[in-house]
Order: C-alpha cells, then sequence, then structure tokens
C-alpha cells in the first residue's frame, strides 16, 4: 500500500537528476571537458608567439590559425547541437576528442606554417567544435534552480586551464621544442574521449527522438518521400533560422558578438603586449595565469548572484561590459609587468565572466525549448565576429608597429555592446515588439478582448475556471496554428470533434505579424 502511495507521489514528468543525482556527474565530466578545449584554446597565447619566431611569419598569418580554430569552436555549434539530439552528445563529443588529439599530433611534423592550418586550424579546430558544444549545451538540462551556478562551475573551468596549461605548454616548449609540445599536448587533450562517456542523454531529448522516430515510421508507412531533400529540410528546421526574426534575440546575439570579440582579443593581446615590454616566457604564462585564476572566482560568483533573483542577468552583463571598456582603452598606458598583471586579472574576473551568463540569457529570451538550437546560433555567431576580429587585431599591430590601437579596438567592441543592450527597449518599440519571459503565460480575457493579443511561442493561453470562455464546461487549451481564423470557435474535450459555441468571439493574433 505505502509502495503504491510513493509510486503517485513521484512525478513521472519531471526527471529525477535534474538538480541532483547523475547531474552532478554530468557536471564533473562537462567540467573536465571544458577545462581541457576551452584552457587550451586560452592557452594558445604560449604557442602563438613560439609559431610566429619558429616559422617566421607576421603576426597577423599566425593570428588566423587561432582565428580558424575558434572558427571551428563556435561555428559547428549549430550542427554539431543537431548532431547531437540525434546520436547522443556522447558519442559527439567522443569523436571529437579523437579529431583533436589527431590534429595536434599531425602538427608536430608540419614545416611550413601554411600546411598548419590544416593540421591545427582545420582537423584540431573540428575537434574543438565538436567536444566544446556539448558540454556547453548539456549541462543546462540537467540543472533548473541552481542552471547559473552550474554554468559558472563548468566555464570556471577555463580558468583552471588557463592556470596549469601556459606553464606546463612552456615547460614542453623548452623540453622537446614546438614539435614534441603538439605530440605531448594532442596526448593530454585526447582525454576529452573519456569525459565524454560520462555524458548521458537528457530525458527531454530522448523522449523527442522517440517521437520523431514514431513520426517518421508513420508517413513511411503513408507513402510519404524521404531523402536527400527530406535531410536537407529537417537540418534547415532544427538550425531554426527564423530565431533572427525575433528582434530581441537579435539584439541579444549582436551584444554577445561584440562582447566576445572584446574578450577574445585579449587573449593575444595579454601576451604579445607582455612580450612587447621586454619580458620573458615565463612572465607571458604568468599573466595567462592570472587572469585564468580569476576567471575562475569570477564565473562562480556571477553564476551564484545570477541564480539569487537580485538582480536581472542584463544588468550584470551591463556593469561588466562597462568594466571591460575602460580597463581597455586605459591598457595602451600600462607599461609594467605589475600593471598588465592588475589587468589581466580585470580581464578574467569582468569580461571573462561572460560565458557563465550567456546560456541563462540565451534562455531568457527562447526559453529550454528552442535552447539548442539557439544556443547553436549564437554560438556560430561568435565565430565569425572571431574570425575577423582576432586577425584585425594582428593587422593593426602590424600596421602601426604597437598594441596600442589593438587595445583602443577592443574597447569599441565593448562599447557597442554596452549600447545595444541600453538601447534594446527602443529598438524593440520600433519593431513593434513586446519582450516577455519565455515561460510566462499570456490570459485571453473572456469578454472585450483587445485586438490585438500578444503571442509567447506561438501560444495563446485561455482562462480557466471562473474566467473561461465557455458558459457552462471548464476549458482551457492552447492554439498553436498561425492559420488560425481571427473568430475561433474552440471544441469541447469531452465530445469528440463536436463545435461548441464561444461566449464571445476571441481575437487572435497571426505569429506572423509579430
Amino acid at each position: 500500500m505505502s509502495d503504491d502511495k510513493e509510486k503517485k507521489d513521484v512525478d513521472p514528468e519531471k526527471d529525477p537528476n535534474v538538480d541532483g543525482g547523475f547531474a552532478w556527474v554530468i557536471l564533473g565530466g562537462c567540467f573536465v571537458s571544458y577545462l581541457l578545449v576551452i584552457g587550451s584554446i586560452k592557452s594558445y597565447g604560449v604557442l602563438y608567439t613560439e609559431i610566429v619566431s619558429s616559422y617566421g611569419s607576421g603576426t597577423g598569418s599566425a593570428a588566423w590559425i587561432g582565428s580558424t580554430v575558434l572558427l571551428g569552436t563556435l561555428g559547428l555549434s549549430p550542427v554539431v547541437n543537431i548532431l547531437g539530439k540525434k546520436f547522443t552528445f556522447r558519442r559527439v563529443a567522443f569523436i571529437g576528442g579523437i579529431f583533436l588529439g589527431t590534429g595536434y599530433f599531425l602538427s608536430g611534423f608540419v614545416s611550413r606554417i601554411e600546411i598548419l592550418f590544416l593540421t591545427f586550424g582545420l582537423c584540431a579546430g573540428i575537434g574543438y567544435g565538436m567536444t566544446f558544444s556539448p558540454c556547453s549545451t548539456i549541462i543546462s538540462y540537467y540543472f533548473k534552480e541552481h542552471r547559473a551556478l552550474a554554468n559558472g562551475i563548468v566555464v570556471s573551468a577555463s580558468g583552471v586551464g588557463a592556470i596549469c596549461l601556459p606553464f606546463i605548454y612552456k615547460s614542453l616548449i623548452q623540453e622537446y621544442g614546438l614539435k614534441g609540445a603538439f605530440w605531448i599536448i594532442g596526448g593530454i587533450l585526447s582525454h576529452v574521449c573519456v569525459s565524454a562517456c560520462l555524458f548521458r542523454q537528457p530525458r527531454l531529448l530522448v523522449e523527442n527522438r522517440e517521437r520523431e522516430i514514431q513520426q517518421r515510421q508513420l508517413r513511411n508507412k503513408d507513402g510519404g518521400s524521404s531523402g536527400v531533400l527530406s535531410c536537407c529540410g529537417a537540418l534547415g528546421y532544427e538550425m531554426k533560422f527564423k530565431l533572427f526574426k525575433n528582434p530581441r534575440f537579435t539584439l541579444n546575439v549582436l551584444a554577445l558578438v561584440f562582447a566576445m570579440n572584446g574578450f577574445g582579443n585579449n587573449l593575444i593581446l595579454i601576451p604579445s603586449q607582455i612580450k612587447a615590454l621586454g619580458y620573458g616566457k615565463f612572465y607571458i604564462s604568468l599573466g595567462v595565469t592570472i587572469m585564468g585564476a580569476c576567471e575562475v572566482v569570477s564565473r562562480i560568483f556571477f553564476g551564484w548572484l545570477a541564480d539569487t533573483k537580485l538582480t536581472k542577468v542584463k544588468y550584470i552583463f551591463l556593469f561588466c561590459m562597462s568594466i571591460s571598456a575602460i580597463i581597455s582603452f586605459a591598457a595602451p598606458f600600462l607599461t609594467t609587468f605589475e600593471m598588465l598583471g592588475v589587468y589581466a586579472g580585470l580581464v578574467g574576473t569582468f569580461p571573462g565572466s561572460i560565458w557563465s551568463q550567456l546560456p541563462i540569457l540565451v534562455i531568457d529570451v527562447v526559453g529550454m525549448e528552442h535552447f539548442p538550437s539557439a544556443f547553436g546560433l549564437v554560438l556560430f555567431s561568435l565565430a565569425i565576429g572571431c574570425a575577423i576580429s582576432q586577425p584585425l587585431v594582428g593587422w593593426l599591430h602590424d600596421y602601426t608597429g604597437n598594441w596600442r590601437a589593438s587595445f583602443i579596438f577592443t574597447g569599441v567592441t565593448f562599447i557597442c555592446a554596452v549600447l545595444i543592450i541600453l538601447m534594446e527597449d527602443c529598438i524593440l518599440k520600433l519593431f513593434k515588439y513586446e519582450s516577455l519571459e519565455p515561460d510566462k503565460k499570456i490570459v485571453v480575457p473572456e469578454k472585450n478582448a483587445d485586438e490585438n493579443v500578444p503571442l509567447q511561442n506561438n501560444h495563446v493561453i485561455m482562462k480557466d475556471e471562473t474566467d473561461s470562455l465557455l458558459s457552462e464546461d471548464k476549458f482551457q487549451d492552447d492554439f498553436t496554428s498561425s492559420r488560425i481564423s481571427r473568430t475561433y470557435k474552440p471544441y469541447d474535450n469531452s465530445k469528440t470533434m463536436s463545435a461548441v459555441e464561444p461566449a464571445s468571439p476571441v481575437p487572435i493574433v497571426n505569429s506572423q505579424e509579430l
């Protein structure tokens, strides 16, 4: 009897691993993957200075290699997330670890920088993309109450990597040279395959996948066509480029692109400026380590702050970007390592905290239903920005002979991010778009409804009980079709497809008008 009662108390729709259970194992796997993947990208500044010296190339050309890696890391995210939903994030991340280790290993045999674009930029870049997106996406499915804190813990792993890996890179280069360092680093990064084995596909995605398979089987039984053109259509649907029709989503993406460009530029600027001031490899590694150490603390702190709901994530973002702009404009006047060390710490604290806020900002706009596709599109947009921004930083140095213009350019990108968010409400009014919380229910009044009823996720939710649209029966339903007529007659669930006259016409707004 007691067992039956316990079964009834359990909500079958709720995943018991959310905010507990296996969620912490997932967090551990994501932490290790993030440490190796993003920690090694942040430590590229140490390899960058060595590549310029070994291959005798210009700073702008060498920066293109790092941009290619970033393009693969972020640009592949939309496709990788689709593959993760179809084949599981575990398999995708495991294969990515193989690409990552292979790319570094092959780079150890390269004698020309042009070939390094293929081995390090392309092959390792694909590996970075296939491992980064799964560990960045899956964690948000396993945490709800502490989602911002969990994301903060995961992304703080890159700070841990930035503390350890620069000194490891420096020691390997001194002991074995650049080529030997590539081989050993490839072996280290291959351990991403081990952490990927801890990933478990979220219950929501498993259920959605099973539903898609059933629908496909039904279509095949009914004589539905399948092939390359079904596949392409499904790919386009999953990527959901239509999200850019949402002005609020588009504005947030633009702001994040400017913010990430500024932060990414510092991964090159800090070690390069330290070297330009005449300091050796130890100080270069120390500067990157200081930045990473501050990231560990700031990302966890700002994640916790977002979970407390004391202030909106948008205001946290504005504060961090404003401080980032100020310190970037001040950077050209810093002439000692001690000053640059403080600058590196501030970069890790303020622009470095963006990654803990990124998933929360996206979920606030689109909700969990569209999160994988939206997050992939955001990362893809960031990749395009970084692919342009980092080479531009190097070319500014080649043209001016110093890094001052590059620091000023970085400060301008942070200012642009601030201005876009500050003007968000004004711009949305121009688009006649009302900013709403993704999970907020919009209630249609019983009588004398306004002509324009806002929709959220193409849903109109009816009042139940006392304010029911029906005079006798209690009725609650949602309308999902954008082609519904403006005077809609709801049906009674208790009678099979029988029309019921509404108490009054219910005006419905076509979702295409939003």
